[in-house]
């Protein structure tokens, strides 16, 4: 009980601190997060499906200060990661359902899984980096949608569609992406992951847009971009046992904007199409 007390301790703290994160969107980290966390609890899920547990932990992160930058924050951030059975999967911001899948979901299924899913984008501000002064805030998105996976061996398909329902970037976004567990041995489990992301037009010039005002009060050149493929992402991440309850989640990730997300004038006059990130995480398994 006391390690659980003070594993929650820490992340309100992090929460509450200034001088460590100023805001959810610090400290949720979609990217870094969502990497360490699913490739490592995906190979769970595969090692012992049906698994239930509830596992907290903390530990730094590196993380651009806006998708395009070239300037990146460290930050102290919390992992908060859910597993009921096979049916609910809660990864910080991000809820899965396996209405199809493994022992525990609603219909039974050796290599497919399929559900519903639904993500928190906590959006941009301009205080996020002085890049953004003048270009406004993107407020906060809640998306809605629908995934599907097929896994045969070590390798796993994957696409996830969503679409915001707020008034947040208003856009759609369809990731692709492929995983393989690279290595597997007791206490020790590391996973890759290859893959892609297109979005709609009104998410892409919600992030890379620079309009008529927002050039004026920016500085940036006038730019609007079209829906299309905008990132390459590769990330390696795992999980490696020190206790029986006590874990390290660690990834690295690259990703390489493209199409109109790297034409923008954003990133063309003021970051860089090169994005990189880092997190670990000591974990705390209920």
């Amino acid at each position: 009980m006391k390690v659980r007390v003070i594993l929650v301790a820490a992340a309100l703290s992090a929460l509450d601190n200034p001088a460590q994160a100023q805001s959810l969107k610090d400290l949720f980290v979609d990217d870094v997060f969502s990497d360490a966390t699913e490739l490592a609890s995906d190979l769970l899920d595969t090692l012992m499906p049906g698994v239930t547990n509830i596992r907290l932990g903390l530990g730094p992160v590196a993380s651009r200060e806006y998708e395009g930058s070239d300037q990146y924050n460290v930050n102290l951030a919390p992992l908060i990661s859910l597993r009921y059975k096979d049916l609910i999967q809660v990864d910080n911001n991000q809820l899965r359902v396996n209405v199809f899948g493994g022992r525990g979901s609603l219909w039974q299924s050796t290599n497919f899984r399929a559900g519903p899913i639904v993500k928190l984008d906590f959006g941009r501000s301009e205080s996020d980096s002085p890049d953004l002064m003048g270009l406004g805030n993107v407020g906060k998105s809640l998306e809605l949608g629908l995934f599907a996976s097929y896994t045969s061996g070590p390798l796993r398909y994957r696409v996830r569609a969503r679409q915001d329902v707020l008034s947040g970037h208003k856009g759609a976004l369809a990731d692709f992406d492929v995983s393989l567990a690279v290595y597997r041995a007791e206490g020790v489990n590391v996973g890759a992951r290859l893959g892609t992301t297109w979005a709609t037009k009104k998410y892409m010039n919600a992030f890379f847009g620079v309009l008529i005002d927002q050039g004026r009060t920016s500085g940036l050149n006038l730019f609007t971009a079209d829906s299309g493929f905008k990132d390459v992402s590769v990330s390696l991440g795992g999980e490696f046992d020190i206790t029986p309850r006590w874990s390290l989640v660690a990834n690295l990730g690259a990703q390489r904007l493209i199409g109109d997300a790297s034409k923008s004038s954003l990133v063309k006059q003021r970051g860089n199409p090169n994005q990189f990130s880092a997190g670990a995480y000591a974990v705390y398994s209920f």
